[in-house]
Order: C-alpha cells, then sequence, then structure tokens
C-alpha cells in the first residue's frame, strides 16, 4: 500500500566548529544525550500510501531513522512478482476460500453469441488466438463476424497496434454491437488493410438482414469512438499510428472523445494528492481542503466528467440502434473505460455483484489491462528519496556570540556586511533587477522572458541549494545503507527467468545503475477512475445497483494491496505463464464470503423492466469521491460498522461510507469537505 516515502535528515547543527555533524555526536565533547535526541526528532520520515493515508515516523536516534527507512524500501520494492503478498497469503489462508473462475465463453453465450437463431447468428466464436499467438494481450477465445475467416483475422491484426484487432466485448438485445481494437497503424503514408476494412464493414452488417441495402441513416450513425483528443491521434502519424482514415470505412462517422492520456492523469492525481496533504501539519488547515484542492488545478474532475461524456455517447448510440468500434491507442487503458462504463449503463446484469465482477474480468483482465504497470506493483525506488531538513536561519550576531571569537578581518567583513547588506542578498538583488526590466515590457516577448527568467532562477537555485547540501556532508549511516542512494537498486534474488515475462537472461546486477527505471513513467490511476466514474454513476442512480459504496471502496484499497491475483499480471498470457489463478486468491471469491456486507438496502433492479433498463450518465454532476480521498481502510470501516450495529445507529445511506473512521475532528472535516466539491 506504499507509495512513496522520504526520508528527511535532521538539519546540520549549526554553530559547531566541526562540519560533520554526525560525527560529532559520537566524539566525547560532543551534546548531550537529550540534545542530540532534540535534534534527531527534527529528522522524520514522511510516506504517502496509495488510499490517501499519510504517515510521519520521528525517532530520537538518526540510525534507528536510517534503519526504519531501509527496511520500509526494501520492502516495497520488489522486484520478481512472485515476492508480492498475494503468493504468500493464498499459501497461508487464501487457498481456503473456494477458487472463482471466470468463463468468456459462457458470458458471450448470455449475451446470444453461439445461438442458431436472431441476429446472434452473425457472429461466432474464434480460437486463432488459443496459444496467444495472433495477439499476445488478448484473451484465448474471440468473437467475430460469422463471414470473416481466421486468415482475414491473421492480416487485420497486422494492421492494429500490438495486433489487438476489432473484437466483440457486448453483444446488445437489439442486436447493435460494441467492438473494441487499438488504433491502426497509418502513418504518414496513410498506409491501409483490406482485411480491416472488410472486419469493420462486417461488424457493422451484424444487425442487418442478408441482401438488405443499409440505410442512410443507420449508415452515418455508426460511429469509430477514438478516445484521444485529435492532436495526439495526429501526432501518432510520425511513428507510424495514426486514426482511421474515414474514406475506407465507409459505413460509419468517427468521433474524438479529447480524453487524456496516462500522463496527464497520473500528473492530476499527484496535483490532487500534494493538495490534500499540503494542510497536514504546515499550518494551512484554516485555508480548507477545498480551496486547496481548486487552487492545485489537478481538473480531477473535469477528467472524470470528460470520461463519462464518453460512456454517455457509446450508450446512446446502441441504445439507439448503431454499431459502435471504441478504441484508443493501445487499447487497453481509456478503451476499457469506456466499454465497462458503457456496458455499466446498458446492461443491468452489470450492476448487480456477481455481474459487475464479470464486467471487470471480461473487459480489464481478459483484454489486457496492464495491472502491474499501472498499479506500479514492482520496483520505483525512485520514490524512496532521502533529503535533509532546512536549517535554521540564524543571524550574524547570534552566530558570533556561539563562536566566541571572529578575527579583525572576519569582523570588519561582517560590519561591512550589515551596512551594506548581506552577500547573500548580491544574486538576488541583481536578479529582481533584470526581473523588473523585463516586466517594464509590454509585448508577449517580454512577458515570455519574464517567466523564462523566473523558471531558470528557480532551477539554478535549487542546484546550488542541493549541491552545497552535499558537499562535505559526511554521513556515515549512508554507507551502512548504500540503498539509499538513488542510483541503487536491489541485486535480483533470483536468475530472471523467472519473471513473469518470462526473459531469460543469466546476467545479474551489481546493485547500482544511472538513469531512470524503464517502467517509470508507466503508473497511472486507470483503473481507480473508472471505480470513481461508477461511483458517480452510483450516486446518480441509487436505486439502480445491487451493490454499495463499501463494495467499490474495497475494491480500490485491494487494487494496491497486493492480496489477489486479480489485479496482477498486464494480460492472459502472463497470468497463464504464472498459474495466478492457482496461486493466488481472487477478490471476487473473498468478497462472496460476505455479500451482505456490500448490499445496497436501495436497489430496485428489475432485468424485466425495459424502462429501467438503461441508465444514463450526467456528466454535468460529478462530485469529489470523500471516502476514497480522506484515507479508507477496510479493517476500520469493519470495525465502525459492528460498532454503529452494536449502537443501534442507522446510516444516513445504505452501503455509504459517510464519514471516515478515524477519531480526528480534521479528517471528518476533511470528507465534510470533498463533499462539497461539485461541479
Amino acid at each position: 500500500m506504499i507509495h512513496s516515502a522520504i526520508l528527511i535528515r535532521p538539519p546540520r547543527l549549526v554553530g559547531r566548529d566541526s562540519d560533520s555533524d554526525y560525527e560529532q555526536q559520537m566524539e566525547p565533547q560532543a551534546p548531550s544525550a537529550e540534545e542530540l535526541a532534540v535534534w534527531a526528532l527534527q529528522g522524520a520520515i514522511k510516506i504517502r500510501c496509495h488510499n490517501f493515508v499519510f504517515v510521519t515516523l520521528r525517532s530520537s536516534s538518526v540510525r534507528n531513522l536510517y534503519g526504519v527507512f531501509a527496511t520500509i524500501k526494501y520492502l516495497s520494492c520488489v522486484s520478481l512478482l512472485k515476492s508480492l503478498y498475494a503468493f504468500k497469503y493464498h499459501a497461508d489462508s487464501g487457498k481456503d476460500i473456494p477458487a472463482k473462475h471466470f468463463d468468456l465463453r459462457t458470458e458471450f453465450q448470455r449475451m446470444g453469441v453461439g445461438n442458431a437463431d436472431g441476429v446472434s447468428r452473425y457472429w461466432r466464436f474464434s480460437e486463432s488466438n488459443r496459444k496467444f499467438q495472433l495477439c499476445a494481450t488478448y484473451p484465448p477465445l474471440l468473437v467475430v463476424p460469422s463471414k470473416i475467416s481466421d486468415a482475414t483475422l491473421t492480416y487485420a491484426a497486422w494492421y492494429r497496434s500490438k495486433a489487438r484487432l476489432p473484437a466483440l466485448c457486448y453483444l446488445h438485445p437489439n442486436g447493435f454491437s460494441m467492438t473494441r481494437s487499438s488504433q491502426p497503424m497509418v502513418g504518414l503514408k496513410q498506409a491501409r488493410s483490406v482485411q480491416d476494412e472488410k472486419l469493420v464493414e462486417a461488424i457493422l452488417a451484424t444487425s442487418e438482414p442478408t441482401g438488405t441495402p443499409p440505410r442512410f441513416q443507420y449508415e452515418r450513425n455508426n460511429i469509430i469512438i477514438d478516445a484521444r483528443p485529435t492532436t495526439n491521434a495526429v501526432v501518432n502519424r510520425a511513428v507510424g499510428a495514426g486514426s482511421e482514415n474515414m474514406d475506407h470505412y465507409k459505413r460509419c462517422r468517427k468521433v474524438y472523445l479529447g480524453i487524456d492520456n496516462i500522463h496527464v492523469m497520473r500528473d492530476a492525481l499527484n496535483k490532487l494528492v500534494d493538495a490534500i496533504q499540503s494542510g497536514d501539519g504546515k499550518g494551512e488547515e484554516t485555508v480548507g481542503v477545498v480551496s486547496r484542492i481548486q487552487n492545485s488545478k489537478s481538473n480531477w474532475l473535469r477528467h472524470i466528467a470528460n470520461i463519462l461524456e464518453g460512456a454517455k455517447a457509446i450508450v446512446e448510440a446502441i441504445d439507439g440502434g448503431n454499431h459502435v468500434l471504441v478504441h484508443c491507442s493501445d487499447g487497453w487503458d481509456r478503451t476499457a473505460q469506456l466499454t465497462s462504463l458503457a456496458q455499466l449503463c446498458l446492461d443491468p446484469y452489470y450492476r448487480t455483484i456477481s455481474g459487475f465482477a464479470t464486467l471487470v474480468e471480461k473487459e480489464w483482465v481478459s483484454f489486457g489491462h496492464q495491472f502491474t504497470l499501472r498499479g506500479g506493483y514492482l520496483g520505483h525506488p525512485d520514490r524512496f528519496k532521502v533529503t535533509r531538513a532546512a536549517s535554521p536561519k540564524v543571524s550574524s550576531k547570534s552566530h558570533m556570540s556561539r563562536r566566541g571569537e571572529l578575527t579583525g578581518d572576519s569582523a570588519s567583513i561582517a560590519s561591512s556586511s550589515n551596512e551594506n547588506g548581506t552577500d547573500e542578498n548580491v544574486a538576488s538583488e541583481a536578479a529582481s533587477d533584470f526581473d523588473t526590466l523585463l516586466q517594464t515590457g509590454t509585448s508577449m516577448f517580454g512577458r515570455f522572458a519574464t517567466r523564462a527568467f523566473r523558471g531558470v532562477q528557480s532551477r539554478i537555485s535549487s542546484a546550488i541549494q542541493a549541491a552545497s547540501d552535499d558537499i562535505d556532508d559526511t554521513d556515515p549511516f549512508i554507507s551502512e545503507y548504500p540503498e539509499l542512494q538513488p542510483n541503487y537498486v536491489l541485486p535480483p534474488a533470483v536468475d530472471s527467468a523467472d519473471t513473469a515475462d518470462g526473459s531469460s537472461t543469466s546476467k545479474r546486477s551489481n546493485g547500482f545503475r544511472l538513469g531512470r527505471p524503464k517502467h517509470d513513467h508507466e503508473t497511472s490511476p486507470v483503473f481507480q477512475q473508472f471505480l470513481d466514474c461508477v461511483f458517480q454513476l452510483w450516486v446518480q442512480h441509487p436505486t439502480m445497483f445491487e451493490f454499495n459504496e463499501r463494495f467499490l471502496l474495497d475494491l480500490f484499497y485491494h487494487l494496491h494491496s497486493a492480496q489477489f491475483g486479480t489485479f496482477l499480471c498486464n494480460n492472459m498470457k502472463e497470468r497463464s505463464a504464472v498459474d495466478l489463478a492457482s496461486t493466488t486468491t481472487s477478490i471476487w471469491a473473498w468478497m462472496e464470503q460476505s455479500n451482505h456486507v456490500y448490499v445496497n438496502e436501495l436497489y430496485q433492479g428489475d432485468e424485466n423492466k425495459r424502462d429501467q433498463r438503461t441508465i444514463a450518465p450526467n456528466p454535468q454532476f460529478v462530485q469529489y469521491w470523500s471516502a476514497m480521498f480522506s484515507g479508507y481502510d477496510p479493517a476500520f470501516a469493519t470495525r465502525q460498522a459492528s460498532e454503529r450495529s452494536s449502537s443501534g445507529e442507522l446510516l444516513s445511506r445504505p452501503g455509504s461510507v459517510e464519514q471516515l473512521p478515524s477519531t480526528s475532528d480534521g479528517h471528518s472535516k476533511l470528507v465534510d469537505e470533498l463533499d462539497s466539491i461539485v461541479i
């Protein structure tokens, strides 16, 4: 659950003759033990957890502080998938939980695929990817149009990024389909694939009786959804990808949704976390979390609204009698969000507890969402940093009194500094004069130069400060804990042949490397955003979901707990290689043991009522998920629920988590303020 941590070393002891503060405490003439304990308490370990819990640890012993931080980093930065807690949990107690297996064929048969009558006869099961030879990130079983052969699928897959060709993910009772894929490999030369065009055309024709000419309205309302901003799709042509050329796809139109990529979403979450955390122990509690979040400009709610807007477009198209093909870049992030939310709105089965589990297994697990990469379960030692607390500023007179004496030259220099301004301000005064000179210009160039100069000045100042902190900074504990250095990674405990990707090499790391880890930039809160969107739907339609808020919160918590194998690995091929089904426990089987805890008492769903089958998301009404962003922990929630049950107290809303189970009044205030933010 630990996302990152910072070890803040105590500041240098001001006024000592020796520059080696750490060594001085070990000398006979060192300060007293009480003074050193007070000095050591100025250091700390600040921990950020994935579930938005923030912890600060302090110790009167610097050595203990280093030891605890080194242990936290060692336990958090595992390099092998089988070192995660899910495998140990299954071996200890998870094996006693009855297994729960998902069958993709059974789910498609529920939709009608495989029937000899009706529109479902236009679809068939294909085992062309049985050994993952067609697409390594797709499930072994695919559903494609009946008149498309496996040979055509092979050629069509070559034209799509990562060979993720268009395949069925949902068949509506009205006969219209939702398919998903990755972006086409168009490139700068506007490449095309006849097989891919035939596949898309066959998908669009599955709802039309044989020999019937397409209606004009039907022809124009079929949609190819490109989840990316238009600019991103155009830029991808430079790397050989891009978006469909609609001159070759006659029976549909294309729509760009403008949903940002994983890097923008990760930055948005980090800004939101910084805003929530900024009032912790910094005297900013009076500002209020609402103001801090709004000032952070994270745009988190705007991103949630954009995703819901895209899901709404898909729901309206399919419910109105049109086919939809959804893709983004590689088809495993934004595509999964959109297809899952659309199916949640279209099919009441997916709004049940068992149906939601089926939806996640189908759209996220089977179709290859990269849980390991996006969650950052392996590696990431760069998240654990060592810095130094700021030294207290001491005036020249007090510094002279502690030193006891100054030479004549030193005294004259100090006097000159006091009369004419300190030497430290010379550079800042010059910078201020230059900044004022730039501000006198009213042109756009002048304003741009001002901002550029400020940015360069800030980076140079930070670099100089960091360099001055490291000069002559003899820290004996760094030699005892080399793994705390930024460029250190733990050597592999076993050969890399045992890794999830199956790569075989006998080369071992010596523990140090230069540069940024390869996959550090691949983390992103994609599945968390999906759960947030489901929460928005749950709030907007409180009687249409069998599960409650506690159900969603537990899923979010265990997304990062690494306790279950459901959210591990990047695709079905990797899951098969490590045999996750037999070596880990499914979260759905674990939750099934206490299903009553997750039942929404307001649920009034009825699959037989046509007017209640489809629900529509409202992107204009979204709010911050207070229970998630204020540090939800299922262990505390269970204790709080039992306490409320024993005291006869009822929740104001069945199944909701109205208040964080914490004794802190500030935490409860945080929940109330987050609930008040609505767009």
